[in-house]
């Protein structure tokens, strides 16, 4: 009994001042809310991406612009590269084609211009040039019309992401109208849906894209400025190994220079894992700092209680209290509280998590480590906060406490 004694007397301590109390748990309630959250939200992000790259298959490999290091997470190219620079050549995709284990190939080449329809323009259209086998590698649905062909070569002629077709024709039918792209006017010959997978080609939502054949988009730029070559490998060979030699016949045309990247779906997930750790870990710290603003917020409390309970001290320790019972209760007094503001914390996160879910995008994961994280961390912050004021408190004369007024 004796045992579960200072939790009593803290306790009563804290519902004898309820609205104090709630006010000092704020801090901590609003801490914990912050970083089970944030971190619930970039798990979600994470997971998604993951789920996203594995959707696409494992059998596919990227080469993009840029000395990218996947085992440190940095890549060693200009952004400019990695956006979209012009290391990438016809001579690469003609290269790779002839390599045994390639089954097939595509071009993606970023287009420059704003997508019109009379007076309406689209605000989240990403123009890119490419070609049939797209269809392939992505496995994107196409809900209206078709895709491209070879027939379309050179031809004007566009499949529209549903974010585009949405901006420019509303729920009315797209197919055989006119879009601009610049000057030029161009024929829609299909719409196709997102997936259920993102792309990790462009940035944006694979629904955005607007898709023209690549003869096209070099005659629009002048120039083939690759951005990105997708690649699918044969069934039953290693992806490794295809890959190994891509870049070393790449390595070739680049006169040695490794100005490029190949990348499988392993390398993506690693990358791209290390990059979201990172920025959970910067997330949670600063989340973390309303977690010490409110250990901040608890330790002034509790001098304060300690100066007000100061007659209070002094009659325990003179009917027996030893220091260090003085000291535990004190103590005690702060992790109770922020266990309190743990608890209110978590379940107001909870309630968030559940919010987002429903009315955002985001699919927020709850993790049982964040709460365990969480839950670490407001009983250091008890600990640590509330030592300053459970030794004044331990130390303070009996004779000179039972005098103060």
């Amino acid at each position: 009994m004796r045992i579960w004694e200072p939790f009593k007397i803290a306790l009563i301590a804290i519902l004898a001042n309820k609205l104090r109390s709630l006010l000092t748990m704020l801090g901590v309630i609003i801490g914990v809310l912050s970083v089970i959250s944030l971190i619930s939200i970039a798990q979600g992000v994470k997971a998604d991406i993951e789920r996203q790259i594995t959707d696409l298959g494992s059998n596919l490999l990227f080469v993009v612009p840029g000395k990218i290091d996947t085992s440190s997470a940095q890549q060693q190219a200009s952004p400019s590269q990695l956006i979209g620079g012009t290391i990438l050549t016809e001579k690469d995709l003609e290269t790779i084609s002839k390599i045994e284990g390639v089954k097939t190939l595509t071009p993606i080449m970023l287009v420059p211009g704003v997508l019109k329809s009379g007076e309406k323009i689209s605000k989240r259209a990403i123009l890119i040039g490419t070609t049939p086998a797209m269809a392939e590698l992505t496995n994107f649905q196409i809900s209206k019309g078709r895709f491209l062909r070879e027939e379309d070569k050179g031809k004007e002629v566009v499949a529209l992401g549903k974010v585009p077709k949405e901006e420019l024709f509303g729920e009315e039918e797209a197919i055989a109208k006119k879009v601009l792209i610049g000057k030029k006017e161009f024929e829609v010959i299909g719409v196709f849906e997102k997936p259920g997978t993102s792309n990790i080609l462009g940035g944006e939502e694979f629904q955005s894209f607007v898709t023209i054949p690549f003869e096209t988009a070099k005659n629009l730029v002048g120039s083939a400025q690759i951005h990105r070559i997708l690649i699918k490998v044969n069934d039953g060979k290693d992806i490794k190994e295809v890959a190994k030699v891509i870049k070393e016949k790449l390595l070739e045309n680049h006169g040695g220079e490794e100005d490029f990247s190949v990348l499988s779906q392993e390398d993506l997930l690693n990358l791209l894992g290390k990059i979201l750790n990172l920025m959970t870990l910067m997330i949670t710290a600063i989340a973390s700092i309303s977690l010490l603003v409110g250990g901040i917020g608890i330790m002034n409390i509790m001098l304060v209680s300690v100066t007000e309970r100061t007659r209070e001290i002094g009659l325990r320790k003179a009917v027996g209290a030893t220091a260090s019972a003085i000291l535990w209760q004190f103590l005690i007094e702060a992790i109770v509280l922020t266990l309190l503001g743990g608890l209110l914390g978590s379940a107001l996160s909870f309630v968030a998590i559940k919010i987002i879910d429903l009315k955002t995008p985001l699919n927020p994961v709850f993790t049982l480590w964040a709460l365990g994280l969480a839950s670490g961390v407001c009983i250091g912050v008890g600990i640590l906060f509330g030592l300053l004021p459970a030794l004044r408190a331990a130390r303070l004369d009996p004779i000179k406490a039972l005098r103060y007024e």
